[in-house]
């Protein structure tokens, strides 16, 4: 569902917007806005889902910062 999410933060967001989740589970919306130039803000209550969306979040970064490399 990535490519829904990838079109869905295009048709309503510009590179440099925050894009929110109120729900956030383990990242997808995020880590997708973060890839198409945005930023993010995300919620979630369960610890577990939280800690995934941390560390998804993190990885997300560090390849785009990878990727201005080259």
């Amino acid at each position: 569902q990535l490519d829904t999410i990838d079109r869905i933060i295009n048709l309503y967001s510009n590179e440099g917007d925050t894009v929110m989740s109120p729900f956030g589970g383990i990242g997808s919306e995020g880590c997708q806005a973060i890839k198409l130039n945005r930023k993010s803000i995300s919620i979630e209550l369960k610890n577990s889902y939280f800690n995934l969306n941390v560390k998804n979040h993190k990885e997300s970064m560090h390849q785009k910062n990878e990727l201005k490399l080259f």
